[in-house]
């Protein structure tokens, strides 16, 4: 599952709109607009994980056998343990750097807050094949982290292919998860009550753990779920940074299906990691009461609800709230500046993984050492070679087709939903469109790699497009649906009125006032795409080869620096691609602005 932010809270909650003309309940031509959509979702994604949780128990021979294989084999336990411990301890370090961060993205100034926000948002820009790549030089026994403890006269300390690596790697890639649910409860909050508790004489470490910091629990516990579900389907971090001491499930599966051939094993591993996630998010429902969206979402009169309706003591708050009171005697926290400096600090070492991989891209030689000892642009050169080349093309081309139909069907199923006045059909046309999103996608590509391999889609652009698709629709739909709820259906209505046919109102009406909305839509279903990793390298073979399988081919069976090369393009077309998104929201509110 590649990754993905906190998405808007289109479909969670079934439609919006559901009147046109006064009565409720009456079809008015959308309802059935997102049928084509529920049944791609059905049939390429539901069906064939349906089909892998069967062959858990039917393959080889009916019975339980490859779950007493699994369970029963040390190594394999080991592996689910492992998989919990490090995204257990991924979810906390991300919690840990991503609290100040998201603190300053709200209350700092407006510098801070871009610059922060630039941090944060960069990396998802990023492959998270280019950004294992970065890891992999930082961490390596000639990397930054080694050199610095040789100066202090340290020995070098081996961290890749450990548990340490995917553990920091991993973290880095799930801190946009659990900053942005932080950032957004924040936002709700506002720093009155925290101007209160210190006009009422607490110092300004007691004012934030006793007041401000129960009531960012919503954002906590959202941020930390989503992180920790993600965490525990990662597959491509422990493959290239983990070796055998930080494998994870997903590793497992990858390797019985590709390595050993053996579906029943990978079935029943695919099942156990799907029960993990589905179990996660019911006891975090259960003991929250709301979807993970919705309560990062929550208003500000939610979330102090939320905090006085559970226990803010307990032992660990009452400690928290004595070393608090022993900094603010001290002075400590008087200087304003502690945090403005922590949260710039870390939101430099977010960005130092993009940027490291620029020297390493003129290195004279493959050695991954930084500085590198001489300097070339032969890694240039090699880019620009039908080995790296092709798979850019087949990528690219790839990508364009995910975009064009997932964005057509995504905007039809958003109309139904939104639109739409037949309830049922709004809910049943949410709930499968954002169901790709509650799977871990390594669990989604082995039913991919499995089902296709029986219709002949295994090695096919038309395989990869197909799987792509489902991935890309939550994200246009919540998108879209988002801002079509945005959009006051009183134009829609007065068009009819004056004869306008329902074509003419999406044509003339809808869609250019959607227009942002669809426009950021295709970014993400690109950018989905392109940078999806764990799907095109179970569906990728020998005639059809993706560019995250040739990077993936690079970094696990070679050390090749032209994947820094593609690191240094990838940074150049995101600036780009950011810049212009920016001056296109820039020039359609000046349009809407004229008279």
């Amino acid at each position: 599952m590649t990754t993905t932010p906190t998405l808007p809270d289109a479909g969670l909650a079934g439609p919006a709109s559901r009147t046109t003309g006064g009565r409720r309940g009456r079809r008015n031509g959308w309802d059935l607009s997102g049928v084509p959509a529920a049944l791609v979702v059905t049939l390429v994604f539901v069906l064939p994980v349906a089909m892998l949780c069967l062959r858990s128990v039917t393959e080889p021979t009916f019975g339980l056998e490859n779950f007493t294989r699994l369970l029963g084999h040390s190594g394999y336990r080991d592996s689910i343990v492992r998989t919990i411990l490090i995204s257990a301890a991924s979810t906390i370090l991300a919690l840990v750097f991503g609290y100040p961060i998201a603190y300053q993205m709200v209350h700092g100034g407006k510098w801070l807050r871009t610059f922060l926000t630039v941090a944060i948002m960069a990396p998802y820009l990023t492959s998270i094949l280019l950004r294992s790549f970065s890891w992999l030089v930082i961490l390596g026994r000639q990397g930054p982290v080694n050199k610095l403890l040789e100066q202090f006269g340290l020995e070098p300390i081996a961290m890749v292919f450990t548990p340490i690596a995917v553990v920091v790697s991993l973290s880095h890639y799930l801190l946009p998860l659990m900053i942005l649910p932080l950032a957004a409860t924040m936002r709700s909050l506002g720093d009155s009550r925290m101007r209160a508790a210190t006009s009422l004489g607490a110092g300004p470490a007691q004012a934030f753990v006793r007041v401000y910091l129960p009531l960012t629990k919503p954002g906590i516990q959202a941020g930390s779920v989503l992180c920790f579900v993600y965490g525990i389907g990662a597959f491509v971090i422990p493959a290239l940074l983990g070796g055998s001491k930080g494998s994870m499930l997903g590793s497992l599966i990858h390797s019985a299906i590709k390595q050993s051939g053996d579906y029943g094993l990978a079935s029943a591993a695919a099942l156990v990691l799907g029960v993990l996630v589905l179990v996660i998010v019911l006891a975090f429902q259960r003991l929250t009461g709301m979807s993970t969206t919705e309560l990062a979402g929550r208003s500000g009169t939610a979330a102090i609800r939320s905090a006085r309706a559970r226990r803010r003591g307990g032992r660990a708050l009452r400690l928290a709230g004595r070393v608090a009171g022993g900094l603010d005697r001290l002075g400590v926290t008087r200087r304003r500046s502690l945090p403005t400096v922590l949260a710039a600090a870390l939101g430099a070492l977010v960005l130092a993984p993009q940027f490291i991989v620029i020297p390493i891209s003129f290195a004279s030689t493959k050695a991954l050492v930084f500085p590198p000892v001489g300097y070339s642009t032969q890694w240039y050169s090699e880019f620009f070679t039908a080995s790296w080349l092709d798979p850019l093309t087949v990528s690219v081309r790839i990508a364009l087709f995910v975009t064009v139909i997932a964005g057509v069907l995504g905007t039809l199923a958003a109309m139904g939903v939104v639109r739409g006045t037949v309830r049922r059909w709004g809910t049943l046309t949410s709930t499968l469109m954002m169901l790709p999103l509650l799977f871990p996608t390594v669990v989604a590509a082995a039913a991919f790699y499995v089902e296709f391999e029986r219709i002949g889609l295994v090695d096919t652009e038309l395989g990869i497009v197909l799987a792509h698709v489902t991935l890309a629709l939550p994200f246009v739909f919540s998108v879209v649906s988002a801002g079509l709820r945005s959009l006051n259906p009183v134009y829609e209505r007065a068009a009819s009125s004056l004869g306008a046919s329902r074509s003419v109102q999406l044509r003339r009406i809808v869609l250019p006032l959607i227009a942002p909305s669809i426009v950021t839509a295709g970014l993400f279903a690109f950018l989905t795409s392109f940078d999806e990793s764990a799907v095109a390298i179970f569906l990728s073979g020998v005639h059809v080869k993706t560019l995250p399988k040739r990077i993936f081919e690079a970094l696990s069976l070679e050390t090749n620096p032209t994947v820094a090369v593609i690191s240094v393009f990838v940074m150049a077309c995101a600036a780009v691609i950011w810049l212009g998104y920016a001056l296109f929201r820039r020039l359609t509110r000046i349009s809407r602005s004229k008279p």
